[in-house]
Parts: C-alpha cells; structure tokens; sequence
C-alpha cells in the first residue's frame, strides 16, 4: 500500500521549474532511496511532500491525506533530518531533544527514555549538556539524526544521514534505520553515497534535472544494463581457443584475453558463472580462480542520467 504518493507534481520557482512532473509511490514501511545531485529536485521535492512548498501542478498524498488540503495532518506524520543541523547552538543536546519530542508530542516518561537510550547509542551521554556550538560537525549529525529517532514518526526523511560520520557510526545509523522501518515507519532516504543507497534502500528513484528518470529495486535497476556483468577466470596458461567457444553463449558480448586472465562481459553473470566455469573446463582450460564483477548502483545512475554523483 503507497503511503506517499506524488502525483504528478511539479514546483517552479518564478519561471524555474527545480520539480517536473514527479509521478511515484513510495510503499508504507520500505525504506525509498532518493538519489541525485545537487540541484536535481530532490530537496524540493520532499519539502513539497512536507507542506513547506505548495506544489506548482500535482498532488502529494500522505497516508491518505492532500499535503494541500490538510497540511496539519500531514505535518504531524513527519520527521525530518535535514543535512545541515538546524538549531540554536547555545542549547544542549539533550535539550535539543527534549524541545522536538515535546512539540511533537512524545508523552514525557517515553521521551526521556528514548533521549537516554539515543544518546547512549551514539555514545553522547557524556556530552548531553555540552552547548552545541562547542561540539563537531560529526557529532551534531548525531544529534539531527537523534531528533527524529527520539519522535518515531510515521514517515522519517533523512537527508544525507551519515555526512561527517565516521565508519562505527555510519554502520550504527543504518542499523537505527532499519530498526525505526521494523517499528512501522516508512523512510525516505535522500542521499548522495551509492553504497548506502544500496545497502539500506528497498527501492531507489533516481532523480535529475527535475525529473523522476527511473524507480525500482537496486539489484532490478543494475539488472537493467545487459551485458555490463564481467566475468574473469585466472587460467594457468593463455588458452586463445576458448575465446570463440565462449562467445557462441548468447548472453556473452565480448571476450578476450589479457595475459592469462580470461575477461567476459555478459548479461546474467551470476545465472552463467557455473555454466561458464564449466565450459572452459570441459574445453581443456585449467581454471585458478574466478571473479564477478558486476554494475553497481553508480552504474545505473551513469546510465540514466550521463551524469555522475561526484
């Protein structure tokens, strides 16, 4: 069941369209990969879908509520972290936390216990009464982050969530996510890094200039690019016979040799490694060890877009 749904929405600032006929689901409890560069919509788009933007041309519906029509509601069922920490540096953090879960209407016994057990994750308990500005950009994505952990809404949007954080908590916020998911909530993860969108996003939209170019789950989309999976066998010894053998597969683009390294570009490369193992083998090559290589998400967004992240 869809629990956004952006109908056709487009957003123009003056004679600018930053949005172009956005048309997407997003499902109740997945977490949507929202991946583009700067500049191709997608900040725009979310605000749209959190009523701080009236759409141009289209419709957001949010569980069933207009983002037009019925703003409060619509307000109420969202948290988001936004890339930049948004807040007075002279508060701390648990005050930061203690003022977003009251106005957004965590009872006060459940706020205290979940600022504690935020900020014990995140390993801040001893800095929770530090003023803000005294703290590291590292550790004020934590707190921004922490805010929406603490209000447990039913849709969550985290852009670019692990900025300026080291590995431990990198892997610490991906795991909170798919905690907060589990609980009921539906995530919207606007990104720029491909192995976190790989890793954590159940779908993926691509997005640029504006335009929604392409939706679907990351292993679908990079299935999408026929005959990018490379297979590379390590033979003992050249064998340049095996070359037309292998090209007879239909689903083989090229083959070639460089040294005794046997390179196979394919379509279904997981599907077809057994089968091409075996055929080499079953032609006299003597095989020392086996590689897939496959497209990544990075890939996929080349693809679709000419463009990359970076």
């Amino acid at each position: 069941m869809a629990m956004i749904q952006f109908k056709d929405v487009a957003k123009s600032f003056k004679d600018v369209y930053a949005v172009k006929g956005v048309t997407c689901d997003i499902e109740d409890q997945e977490i949507f990969g929202l991946l583009g560069p700067n500049g191709a919509g997608k900040t725009t788009l979310i605000m749209t879908m959190a009523t701080v933007y009236n759409p141009t041309r289209g419709e957001v519906v949010v569980d069933g509520h207009s983002a037009s029509a019925e703003p409060d509601k619509v307000k109420s069922l969202i948290g988001i972290s936004f890339q930049d920490p948004k807040y007075d540096r002279i508060l701390s953090a648990r005050e930061i936390l203690q003022w977003h879960g009251k106005v957004t209407g965590v009872e006060k016994g459940v706020r205290e216990k979940r600022i504690d057990d935020v900020l014990t994750k995140f390993g801040l308990a001893g800095e929770a009464k530090k003023r803000t500005w005294m703290l590291s950009g590292g550790t004020k994505k934590k707190i921004e982050n922490a805010k929406v952990f603490v209000q447990r809404p039913k849709i969550a949007v985290f852009d670019e969530p692990t900025a300026y954080l080291d590995v431990p908590s990198r892997l610490m916020v991906w795991d909170m996510i798919d905690e907060l998911r589990d609980g009921g909530t539906t995530v919207v993860l606007a990104t720029n890094m491909m192995d976190e969108a790989d890793r954590m996003s159940d779908r993926v939209g691509i997005m640029s200039r504006g335009e929604m170019v392409q939706v679907g789950e990351p292993a679908r989309l990079k299935g999408t690019l026929k005959g990018r999976d490379v297979i590379e066998m390590k033979l003992e010894a050249p064998f340049p016979e095996l070359v037309g053998e292998v090209k007879h597969v239909e689903e083989v683009k090229e083959a070639h040799f460089e040294g005794d390294l046997l390179k196979i570009a394919l379509s279904n490369g997981r599907e077809l490694l057994p089968h091409m193992i075996n055929l080499v083998t079953a032609k006299g090559g003597k095989v020392q060890s086996v590689n897939l290589k496959e497209p990544s998400l990075e890939d996929v967004f080349l693809h679709y877009t000419g463009t990359t992240l970076t």
